[in-house]
C-alpha cells in the first residue's frame, strides 16, 4: 500500500503542528488516501475554514457553467439585469470572478446582516459604481465574491450556491465539508483559537517592510469586518447564524478529509469517474491575474477564476494546480502534477494569515514521494 511511503511525512506534519494548535491533514495521491491525520483535534472535527469556502463554491459553479446555465466570458448583465447600472454593464462573469471588478465593497459600507442575508448584499453590490475601472486592476473580493457567486447561481438555478453545493457536490461526494451547517451537527464544531503572536523569525520572514502603510482599498475593505462584540456579532462568521448561513466566500466549515474529499471528488485523479470535467478544471484553473493586489496590499498574487493559483508567495504546486487557502491558516488544493489532492485545516490562527507557513515543508515532501 503506497500509504506506507508517507509515513515520514506524518511524522513531519505531528512534529512541525503544536497539540495546543489542533490541525487536520489529510492527503490524495491518484485517488488514494495515502495520509489523514491530526494534531491536538478529532479528525472527524469541523472546523471555520473561512476562504478554502470559496473552493467549495468555486466547485459548485463550476458544475453550473458546465451544464450550460453561465459562459463565463458573457456580460453579468445577461443574468443578472439589474447589475448594470453605474458603468458595469461590460463586466463579464469572468472578471467579476477574478477580483477585477472593482467591487470588494461599497463605499458606505455592508453590515455583517447583510452579508448573511441571501440577496441583499447583492443588492447593494449591484447598484454600486466600481472603486476603480473594471478589467485595469485587480484587488480581493474576500466577502463579496461570495456574494457574487450565490447571486449568479440563483439568477440561473432558482437556488443559492449553498444549496447548489450541498445537492450537487457535497452529497454525491460525501464530504464532511458544510456552506449552511445543520444545527444538529454544530456540537461538531472545534472551536477557533486566537494567535500566539509571530516569532522574529516569521516577523523577519513574512512581515511587512518597516515603512509598510496600509493603502486605501485596503483600509476600506477591512475597516469593520466581523466585530466580535455588539449586535453585528451575533451575524459573524463563527456564530450560530453564519454557521448556519454559510457565506460562499467565508463561512464554510469542515475537515482536513472534507475539504480533500470535494477536490478529489471534482477531478477524479487516479480514477475513470469524476465531478468536473476535465476542460472545465483547465478553463477555472487558469491564470486570470497577477501581480499587485490592490486590497491585499501585495505585489504577488495570482489567481484563476474563483480559484487562488501558486505564485511566489503561496508556492502550493505547479503551473496547473489550484485551490484555496483561508484566513485561519487552512488550504486545499489539487495539482495534476503527482496527481495530489491536499486538505488542511487549523485551529489556532498562525502568521500573517492564509495559507499556514508549517505547510509548506510537509507539502514539499508529499510532491517529492508522489513525484518519484
Amino acid at each position: 500500500m503506497s500509504a506506507a511511503k508517507y509515513q515520514e511525512v506524518v511524522e513531519l506534519f505531528q512534529s512541525a503542528i503544536p497539540e495546543d494548535d489542533g490541525a487536520q491533514l489529510s492527503v490524495f495521491v491518484k485517488g488514494e488516501q495515502v495520509i489523514n491525520t491530526s494534531v491536538g483535534v478529532d479528525p472527524d472535527a469541523l472546523i471555520n475554514v473561512f476562504s478554502c469556502s470559496k473552493a467549495l463554491s468555486g466547485i459548485a459553479f463550476a458544475q453550473i457553467v458546465e451544464r450550460g446555465l453561465i459562459d463565463l466570458d458573457e456580460t453579468v448583465v445577461t443574468y443578472w439585469p439589474e447589475f448594470g447600472v453605474k458603468g458595469k454593464s461590460k463586466i463579464t462573469v469572468r472578471q467579476l470572478l477574478s477580483h477585477q471588478a472593482g467591487l470588494p465593497e461599497t463605499r458606505l459600507g455592508i453590515t455583517n446582516k447583510q452579508w448573511l442575508t441571501d440577496h441583499d448584499a447583492a443588492n447593494l453590490l449591484a447598484a454600486e459604481r466600481p472603486l476603480w475601472a473594471p478589467g485595469k486592476a485587480f484587488g480581493y473580493h474576500g466577502l463579496s465574491i461570495g456574494t457574487f457567486i450565490s447571486e449568479l447561481a440563483f439568477k440561473v438555478t432558482g437556488k443559492t450556491i449553498q444549496e447548489n453545493f450541498e445537492e450537487n457536490v457535497r452529497k454525491p461526494s460525501g464530504a464532511q465539508a458544510f456552506l449552511g451547517l445543520p444545527e444538529s451537527e454544530h456540537h461538531r464544531i472545534a472551536p477557533l483559537l486566537p494567535g500566539k503572536g509571530p516569532t522574529p523569525e516569521l516577523l523577519k520572514k513574512f512581515g511587512p517592510p518597516e515603512n509598510f502603510v496600509s493603502g486605501p482599498y485596503n483600509s476600506h475593505v477591512f475597516r469593520g469586518l466581523a466585530p466580535t462584540d455588539g449586535p453585528e456579532a451575533q451575524y459573524s462568521i463563527p456564530s450560530p447564524l453564519g454557521l448556519k448561513f454559510g457565506h460562499p466566500a467565508a463561512g464554510g466549515v469542515a475537515s482536513a478529509e472534507g475539504l480533500a474529499t470535494v477536490f478529489q471528488w471534482a477531478v477524479g485523479y487516479g480514477t475513470n469517474n469524476s465531478g468536473l470535467r476535465p476542460d472545465t478544471i483547465e478553463d477555472f484553473s487558469q491564470l486570470q491575474v497577477n501581480g499587485f493586489d490592490l486590497v491585499l496590499d501585495s505585489p504577488n498574487v495570482s489567481f484563476g477564476t474563483i480559484f487562488m493559483k501558486p505564485c511566489g508567495a503561496k508556492p502550493f504546486g505547479s503551473i496547473s494546480a489550484f485551490g484555496h487557502d483561508g484566513a485561519a491558516g487552512a488550504m486545499v488544493l489539487a495539482d495534476p502534477e503527482g496527481e495530489i489532492v491536499l486538505g488542511y485545516t487549523v485551529r489556532r490562527f498562525t502568521y500573517p494569515g492564509g495559507m499556514d507557513p508549517r505547510i509548506r515543508p510537509i507539502l514539499g515532501a508529499i510532491q517529492k514521494v508522489a513525484r518519484s
